[in-house]
C-alpha cells in the first residue's frame, strides 16, 4: 500500500450491536428496536426503494424510513398492515380485508387508492399476506383469494381452494395448495405441478433461481429441493438438520448466496454448493424468528423480525473476535509463524489462520493462564510478560527468561546500548542477549515503585509514569547498574496537574493535558505547550492515551474517537480515524492498546475481545464522498408551536425572533441502514465542531438575533471526512429592536424630551403662576383680613343696629301693652262705673268714652310701627312664614311675631285685646295650621324660622 493511500483513508463506519462469533467471516449488525422507530414489534414483510427508502410492513401500520427518521404512516381502517410492495412511483400494502397503494410524489407518499372497496364480500376476514410483481401486473395473495392489478382494474383469479404464500422466481408465479401440491400461475389459471405431492405435509415458503435454470424450493419442515422442470430432488447441504429444525420461513438470493430466514434459528447464508457461509441468530440479531427479508443494491440484508428491525452489512475491513461464552481483555497480540498471539487477563491464546483468511481454532498456551502483559517480537522471538514473570514463547511453549513479577513491557535503550530495560510491579530490570535470545541480566538499584509507562529520550534518561500517580525522570549510571538522579515532575517543571501518563512523539517526550500536548524542553528543562503538533492534529490533541507503531505511527486515543497519525519531521497526517460506539468497542481502561500485526492489519485491544482491521479490505470498499443532506428546518416558539420551513434550499431564510428555535434534521447519502455520525457547527454560536454522534437532528434555543451558517459533515464508508453541508439563515430581530423599533424609539426619545421641555416650561410657568397666586392670595388675604374687619365692624354695627332695633321693638312692644292694659283697666273701670252709677252717667258720653278707648286698643298705627321694627330685626319673618304656610291669616302672623318675640299668652293678650285664654285658642288653632305634632313646642317652632 502507497503511503498516498494512507492519507486519504479513514476508518470504515458502521454501527450497531455487532458481535462476530470466531472464525467466522465478518459481518456488522444494526439493529432497531421499537423503541426507536416508534411502533409495532413485529415486521411482517419489507421492502426497498430505489429512493432510499425504505418500507416495513408493521402491527402498527407502514414504517417509511430515510436513514435519519422513521415514520408511520396508517391507511384509513388502521389495520395490521401483511405485506408491501415498492414500485417506481406507488407502494403497494396488503391488510385485513383491504389492499390498495399509495400515489409517491417527491420520495413522499400522497394519496391513498383503496383497490378492494369495490370487491364486497368476497375477501370478508381474509388477510393479504403477499404482493408480487410479474410481468407488469401486481399480485394480491391472501389465504382464501388472488387478485392481479394490471395498472387500471382489478381481476380476481379463480381459486377451489385455500392456497399458502404466493412465490415469485424465474418469471414464474408459484402457489401452494394447503396441505397439496404445487400450482403455476399461467393465464390467470392454476396449472398443477406434477410431482408436487411431496410437499403436501409441509409448507413451500421460499422459490429462489438455481443454477441451470432449475428452482430452488425451500420448505418448512424437509429441507431444500431442486427442481428441473420434470422433477423435485432434495438439495444436500452442510446443514440439513438445522435447516429442517429451526423451520425455513423466507429467503433470497444475494451475490450468488441464498439467505434462508427461518422461524426458529435465525438466518442461514449457504452458497450455490450448499457450503455454510454464516448463521447468523439471535447473538447479533435481536430476536430468531425472521418474518420478512429483502437487499439493497449493496448486497447488505435488511430483516424484518418478530421484535424488532435489523440491517445486516457485508465486506467489511473489521474482522471482530468476541467470543461471548469466554469474554476475555485483551492487552496485546502479535502474528507469528501464521498464528495470531493474544495476551489477555486470562492466559495467552493463539489463533490458526484460516483459507478465508480469518482467525480460527482458539487455543490457549499451556500454564499461561493469568494477567498478560505484553506480547511482542524481538530479533525473530516472541517474549511474553506474566504476572509472575517474563517468557519467552517457543514452539508453543512458555520458557522464564526474567524472574521479576509483572513486566509491562520491553523497551530498547538506544541503537548504541543492545540491551532492554524492563518496567515492572517494583523495580527496572535490564535484559541482555544470551545465546541468540533475551534474559534478565540484572536489577537497576536505587528505584522501587511500580511503573506502567516507561520512556527513553535521546540523554538516555528515563521517564517512567507510576501505576496510579506520578511522573518521574531518572537518570542512570552509565553501566545501567543504578540510578543517580531521580527527579518527580511537578510545578517547578511546568506540570500543573496530576498525572501518570508519559510518551514519545517523533523523539520528543510529551504529557497529555486537557488543553493539548506538552513537550519537555531541554533548554529550560520544563514542560512546555507543544503548539507546533497540537495545532496539526485535528482535535486529537485533547487526547489522554498514545500507543506508538513503527514506521512513526502513533494511535491519539479519545474517549469517543481514535486517530492513526503518521508523524515525521514535527508533520502529522491523519491516516485513519475510528468511532468507537460505531462498533460497541471499548478499550482496557488505563491499559488502551492498538498494535500493528503486518502491513495491513491493526490489532485492537478490546476489554471483552478484539478486532482486527483490514487495511487492504479497507481500500476496496466504495467511497461516495458527498455530503450529507440536510432534509428539514423546523423553527418552534417557547410555548411548543412547531414551523417546519418548506422554502429553506437556496433561498435566504428569515426567521422571526419569536421563533428563535431551531432543529436541524439531516441524513447520510451512504447506504442507507448502518447508522452514521456527523458532526455539526453553527457559526455564530459554536466555535468548534461537535463531538461526533449518531444523532441525525440537531438543535439550538433561543438564540440571538443576526446572520448564522450551520454545517454539518460526515464520515463516508471510507471514514473520510466530507465536506459539510450548510445552510444560512437570519435571525431577525425581535419586534422591540426593529428599524420600524428604533424609529419608534427615537420618536419617543424627542417626544419625551419636547415633553419633557415643555413640562419644564409648563413647570416654570406654574412656578410663576404659583408664585403669582401666592402673592395674589396673601394681598387677597389681606384683602379678606380688612374686608373681614370691615365685615367685623359692620356685624358689630348691625349687631349693635338689631340690638337698637330689637331694644325700640321692645320698648315699642312694652309701651303698646302698658298703654293697651291702661286702656283696657279704663275700659274696665268706665264699664265697671258705668254699672255702678247707671243714668248717671249719659250714655252718650260711656259710648263716647268707651269707642275712644277701643279705638286706641285697635289702633293699626301702633301694629305698623311694630310690623316695621319687627321685620327690621328679624329680616323678613313674615314674608318667610308666609311663603311657607300661605294659610295663615293676618292675626296667625301677628301672634307668631309675638310668639317669635318670647311673649306669653298674657303679654299677647293686651297687645290684641283679647283674653288670655282667647290667646290660647288662638295657639291651638294656629298649631293646627302649622301641622306641628303634640309633642313639638308651638313657641320653640316659631323661634327656629
Amino acid at each position: 500500500m502507497t503511503r498516498a493511500s494512507f492519507y486519504y483513508i479513514a476508518t470504515f463506519i458502521l454501527i450497531g450491536i455487532t458481535k462476530l462469533a470466531i472464525g467466522q467471516p465478518t459481518f456488522h449488525v444494526t439493529n432497531y428496536n421499537k423503541s426507536e422507530y416508534q411502533a409495532g414489534n413485529q415486521n411482517w414483510n419489507i421492502s426497498i426503494g430505489s429512493n432510499r427508502i425504505l418500507y416495513v410492513a408493521n402491527n402498527n401500520g407502514i414504517l417509511r424510513f430515510n436513514g435519519a427518521n422513521w415514520q408511520l404512516i396508517n391507511i384509513p381502517n388502521k389495520t395490521i398492515m401483511r405485506s408491501v410492495l415498492y414500485d417506481s412511483t406507488r407502494l403497494y400494502v396488503g391488510s385485513f380485508e383491504e389492499f390498495g397503494y399509495w400515489e409517491i410524489e417527491n420520495n413522499e407518499l400522497t394519496e391513498y387508492h383503496s383497490l378492494s372497496e369495490n370487491i364486497g364480500k368476497s375477501i370478508s376476514n381474509q388477510e393479504f399476506w403477499r404482493i408480487v410483481k410479474q410481468n407488469g401486473n401486481i399480485y394480491f395473495q391472501s389465504f382464501g383469494s388472488i387478485y392481479k392489478f394490471d395498472g387500471k382494474s382489478v381481476e380476481s383469479i379463480e381459486l377451489s381452494f385455500p392456497v399458502l404464500f404466493l412465490l415469485s422466481t424465474s418469471n414464474q408465479l408459484f402457489v401452494q395448495e394447503i396441505n397439496g401440491g404445487l400450482f403455476r400461475i399461467v393465464d390467470n389459471k392454476l396449472q398443477h405441478i406434477p410431482n408436487s405431492e411431496i410437499f403436501s405435509n409441509t409448507e413451500v415458503k421460499v422459490a429462489l433461481q438455481h443454477e441451470n435454470g432449475s428452482i430452488l424450493f425451500g420448505t418448512n419442515n424437509k429441507g431444500l429441493f431442486i427442481y428441473d422442470g420434470v422433477t423435485f430432488k432434495p438439495w444436500k447441504t452442510e446443514i440439513d438438520k438445522e435447516l429442517i429444525s429451526s423451520n425455513i420461513n423466507n429467503g433470497i438470493e444475494v451475490n450468488n448466496q441464498y439467505f434462508l430466514g427461518s422461524i426458529l434459528n435465525g438466518v442461514f447464508v449457504l452458497s450455490k454448493n450448499g457450503k455454510l457461509i454464516n448463521h447468523i441468530d439471535s447473538k447479533y440479531i435481536q430476536n430468531n424468528t425472521v418474518l420478512s427479508i429483502d437487499s439493497d443494491k449493496l448486497g447488505n440484508i435488511w430483516l424484518g423480525l418478530d421484535r424488532g428491525i435489523s440491517y445486516i452489512s457485508f465486506n467489511t475491513p473489521f474482522d471482530i473476535y468476541i467470543d461471548k461464552t469466554n469474554s476475555e481483555s485483551v492487552y496485546s497480540g502479535i502474528i507469528n509463524d501464521n498464528r495470531l498471539y493474544i495476551g489477555s487477563n486470562q492466559g495467552i491464546y493463539y489463533y490458526d489462520l484460516g483459507s478465508d483468511n480469518h482467525f480460527k481454532n482458539k487455543k490457549l498456551i499451556p500454564n499461561s493462564q493469568g494477567q498478560v502483559w505484553f506480547i511482542k517480537e524481538i530479533d525473530k522471538k516472541v517474549y511474553c510478560g506474566l504476572n509472575n514473570g517474563t517468557y519467552l514463547l517457543d514452539n508453543l511453549q512458555l520458557k522464564k527468561v526474567g524472574s521479576v513479577s509483572g513486566g509491562y513491557n520491553l523497551t530498547k535503550l538506544s541503537a548504541e546500548q543492545v540491551c532492554y530495560i524492563q518496567n515492572t510491579y517494583s523495580q527496572l530490570v535490564i535484559y541482555k542477549s544470551t545465546d541468540g535470545r533475551l534474559k534478565q541480566s540484572h536489577l537497576i538499584e536505587g528505584f522501587s515503585s511500580p511503573s506502567r509507562l516507561l520512556e527513553v529520550d535521546f540523554q538516555e534518561n528515563i521517564w517512567v509514569g507510576h501505576s496510579i500517580e506520578g511522573v518521574s525522570r531518572l537518570q542512570p549510571s552509565k553501566e545501567l547498574k543504578s540510578i543517580i538522579k531521580q527527579e518527580p515532575i511537578g510545578e517547578k517543571q511546568g506540570l500543573t496537574f496530576r498525572t501518570n501518563r508519559v510518551y514519545k512523539i517523533d523523539s520528543r517526550i510529551v504529557i497529555p493535558s486537557r488543553n493539548g500536548f506538552l513537550r519537555w524542553d531541554d533548554l529550560t528543562e520544563k514542560f512546555v505547550a507543544y503548539e507546533k503538533l497540537n495545532v496539526q492534529l485535528d482535535g486529537f490533541e485533547t487526547s489522554h492515551a498514545i500507543v506508538e507503531l513503527p514506521n512513526s505511527r502513533y494511535w491519539f486515543i479519545k474517549d469517543k474517537e481514535w486517530g492513526l497519525f503518521e508523524i515525521r519531521f514535527g508533520k502529522a497526517m491523519l491516516l485513519y480515524r475510528i468511532i468507537p460506539e460505531m462498533y460497541n468497542f471499548n478499550l482496557v481502561e488505563n491499559y488502551e492498546n492498538i498494535t500493528s500485526l503486518n502491513d495491513s492489519l491493526e490489532l485492537v485491544c478490546l476489554d471483552n475481545g478484539f478486532a482486527i482491521l483490514n487495511i487492504f479490505q479497507l481500500n476496496r470498499l466504495l467511497e461516495i464522498n458527498t455530503p450529507p443532506s440536510i432534509t428539514s428546518v423546523q423553527t418552534w416558539k417557547d410555548n411548543g408551536n412547531h414551523n417546519e420551513l418548506s422554502n429553506w434550499v437556496d433561498t435566504d431564510i428569515a426567521i422571526p425572533f419569536n421563533q428563535n428555535n431551531v432543529t436541524f434534521s439531516y441524513t447520510s447519502n451512504e447506504a442507507l441502514g448502518t447508522k452514521r455520525y456527523f458532526q455539526f457547527k453553527l457559526e455564530g454560536i459554536d466555535r468548534d465542531w461537535s463531538e461526533w454522534q449518531s444523532s441525525t437532528t440537531a438543535s439550538y434555543s433561543r438564540l440571538p438575533k443576526g446572520n448564522y451558517k450551520f454545517k454539518v459533515r460526515t464520515l463516508n464508508s471510507k471514514g473520510i471526512v466530507t465536506k459539510p453541508s450548510e445552510i444560512q439563515f437570519e435571525i431577525k430581530p425581535p419586534y422591540y429592536q426593529s428599524t420600524m423599533a428604533y424609529a419608534f424609539y427615537v420618536l419617543i426619545i424627542v417626544s419625551i424630551g419636547f415633553l419633557s421641555w415643555k413640562i419644564n416650561r409648563i413647570r416654570l410657568v406654574k412656578h410663576f403662576e404659583q408664585m403669582r397666586k401666592l402673592e395674589e392670595e396673601q394681598l387677597q388675604k389681606e384683602r379678606e383680613e380688612v374686608e373681614k374687619t370691615i365685615i367685623k365692624l359692620q356685624n358689630d354695627n348691625l349687631q349693635a343696629d338689631i340690638q337698637n332695633r330689637n331694644s325700640q321693638l321692645a320698648l315699642s312692644t312694652m309701651s303698646i301693652v302698658k298703654k293697651n292694659e291702661l286702656l283696657m283697666e279704663l275700659s274696665t273701670e268706665l264699664i265697671n262705673m258705668k254699672n255702678e252709677l247707671g243714668y248717671r252717667i249719659p250714655n252718650k258720653y260711656f259710648d263716647k268714652l268707651n269707642n275712644l278707648i277701643n279705638q286706641n286698643l285697635d289702633n293699626e298705627h301702633d301694629w305698623e310701627i311694630f310690623e316695621k321694627l319687627f321685620d327690621q330685626a328679624h329680616q323678613n319673618f313674615f314674608k318667610r312664614l308666609k311663603d311657607a304656610y300661605p294659610t295663615l291669616t293676618s292675626s296667625d302672623l301677628r301672634l307668631c311675631a309675638y310668639l317669635r318675640m318670647n311673649l306669653s299668652s298674657k303679654e299677647i293678650a293686651p297687645l290684641i285685646n283679647i283674653t288670655v285664654r282667647g290667646v290660647e285658642e288662638r295657639r291651638y288653632r294656629l298649631r293646627k295650621r302649622l301641622n306641628l305634632p303634640s309633642e313639638e313646642s308651638l313657641t320653640n317652632f316659631i323661634l327656629k324660622f
